[in-house]
């Protein structure tokens, strides 16, 4: 109100005012100088009336809206000219206006206090990494398309298919520190010492996969162990040898994606995604008309994109890092030792996971039809996890939501339902319909007695995208409340279920070894989830209460 005073003759009265309630800088009329200092205090956030004072306690019958009574002029009197106002960039609003709001471009993770989380609000966030984990599914199809149209396609696909399984185990002791950089980087000291650690698995990964594959183990694993052809098996080990910057550049840009998930920017992680793409597709466009094997091609592209991803990647969060190093530490240290107390049931949980792939392959081997199951195999589960990917994309989703509040779990776990049975309806359309046999004759480039393989195949594991999602959820709820053990021994559950199954199904039983593991890897994943939220109860309950 104050600020409003256009009277010259109490400038002096207003300004005084103004500087005994915390404004300084104030000259001239309040005309233009007042409203200047206010404006440029931050009209909508500084700018405050006096304490105690209120508009309608003005004393003045002609300004009834100003704290301060100000008694005009004298009847007849020409008041004096106003004070040259100083120039200003902005101004304040008018008494009594409503601030605006306006919308970020960067929506954060977490609601203004008071309001409610909403399943627009989710979906904002959860839709770039949706759209990340599609195009990271999407490019496992498009190499595989690739490697079938090559040369020797079913020697090249059996061997790209063994390599990228062995590539997955080499992938998940780093795989989960999207979860870890998500739920850690708090301050300077957490994001440090959570760096260092994923520097050193990184080498330390490297290392030892260098070592593994140059070493006779390698050949005794694979033709001996798996039953391998000696074409395959060589085929195999060049592949994994191109693949050897895969574990380190996917740990690299896990740690930074984790910050901008952190942050709320998941759509630079969908960004990232899209260069990964294009860097793939342009390798293997540049390696097609050549003399090198389809599996090679497939393994170069892949290692063209991550390291791409992850350089851009780490320009993408470089304001995140800085505003991460800007915070001071507030409560305990992140020491090594709560890092790889946090992180060892994550780290032992992925390889188990990702280990079932290579499992599987193994009884592959030596099952019925085992050259067509090695060569469909891949082809099936890269179609399916196209859909399965939804929920892959919800755990650092959730993880990020979370705070302990009951509207919040019920928000999530409704959102989660609902992208689970939307994901799994999504593949019944093409599974259960001809769209199956077409997707794998022109797009997968299959021929007729491997398509007739892979449709079955596929329907087997329609449901297998609610199942993720739900397990997505309750991994997610684990990591929120630090229970990762229960993570780690649920997998465990999970790969004796699988094993079990397939060694059932692949002898006694002697059925076909897609087949068969297509019914293992459903079952084992229910028994998993089963598990996993028998260990939720309790914290679902005490969420519910």
């Amino acid at each position: 109100g104050a600020a409003r005073c256009r009277h010259a003759t109490r400038c002096v009265r207003a300004t005084r005012h103004l500087r005994a309630n915390g404004f300084v800088d104030v000259t001239g009329c309040p005309a233009a100088g007042l409203d200047g200092a206010a404006g440029r205090l931050g009209a909508a956030s500084s700018f405050r009336v006096a304490p105690g004072l209120r508009a309608a306690d003005s004393g003045s019958p002609t300004r009834p809206n100003c704290p301060i009574p100000i008694h005009g002029p004298p009847t007849g009197a020409r008041p004096p000219a106003p004070a040259p106002a100083r120039p200003v960039a902005r101004t304040a609003p008018p008494t009594g206006a409503r601030p605006v709001r306006r919308r970020s471009r960067n929506p954060r993770v977490n609601p203004p206090a008071g309001q409610p989380l909403t399943g627009g609000r989710i979906f904002r966030i959860w839709l770039p990494m949706a759209a990340t984990w599609l195009m990271m599914s999407v490019e496992g199809l498009i190499i595989a398309a690739v490697v079938a149209r090559l040369a020797a396609p079913t020697e090249n696909l059996a061997a790209y298919g063994v390599a990228f399984a062995f590539a997955l185990i080499m992938e998940a002791p780093i795989i989960m520190l999207l979860s870890a950089s998500t739920a850690l980087c708090r301050d300077r000291e957490a994001f440090v010492a959570l760096r260092r650690f994923a520097r050193a698995l990184n080498l330390l990964l490297t290392l030892a996969v260098l070592a593994a594959v140059l070493s006779p183990l390698y050949g005794f694993v694979a033709e001996t162990v798996m039953g391998l052809s000696p074409e395959v098996s060589r085929l195999s080990r060049w592949s994994l040898l191109i693949l050897i910057p895969w574990p380190a550049a996917i740990g690299y840009r896990r740690f930074y994606q984790g910050i901008m998930i952190r942050h709320g920017h998941t759509r630079r992680v969908a960004y990232g995604t899209t260069l990964r793409l294009g860097g793939m597709g342009a390798t293997a466009w540049l390696l097609w008309d050549t003399w090198i094997p389809g599996a090679f091609i497939g393994a170069a592209a892949l290692s063209v994109a991550v390291i791409l991803e992850a350089v851009a990647t780490r320009f993408m969060a470089a304001d995140c890092v800085r505003e991460v190093v800007g915070r001071e530490r507030t409560g305990d240290p992140l020491t090594t030792r709560r890092i790889l107390r946090f992180y060892i049931p994550l780290l032992v949980s992925s390889v188990i996971a990702l280990a079932l792939h290579p499992l599987v392959n193994l009884f592959l081997g030596h099952s019925r039809l085992p050259l067509e199951s090695l060569a469909t195999y891949p082809v099936v589960t890269a179609l399916s996890f196209v859909f399965r990917s939804m929920g892959l994309s919800y755990q650092e989703v959730a993880i990020a939501f979370m705070d302990g509040s009951r509207q919040r779990f019920e928000s999530l776990l409704r959102f989660a339902c609902w992208v689970g049975l939307g994901a799994s309806a999504a593949q019944g359309v093409i599974a259960l319909t001809p769209l199956a046999a077409v997707w794998f004759r022109s797009v997968g480039g299959l021929t007729p007695d491997l398509v007739d393989l892979s449709v079955p195949a596929l329907r087997i594991l329609v449901v297998m995208p609610v199942l993720s999602v739900l397990l997505a959820f309750g991994r997610a709820l684990l990591v929120w409340c630090a229970e990762t053990r229960a993570i780690t021994w649920a997998g465990v559950i999970e790969m004796a279920a699988a094993i079990a199954l397939l060694w059932f199904l692949i002898g006694p039983v002697d059925q076909v070894g897609v087949l068969a593991a297509s019914w293992a890897i459903l079952v084992a994943r229910m028994v998993d989830l089963a598990a996993l939220y028998g260990w939720c109860a309790p914290v679902i309950r005490r969420l519910r209460a």
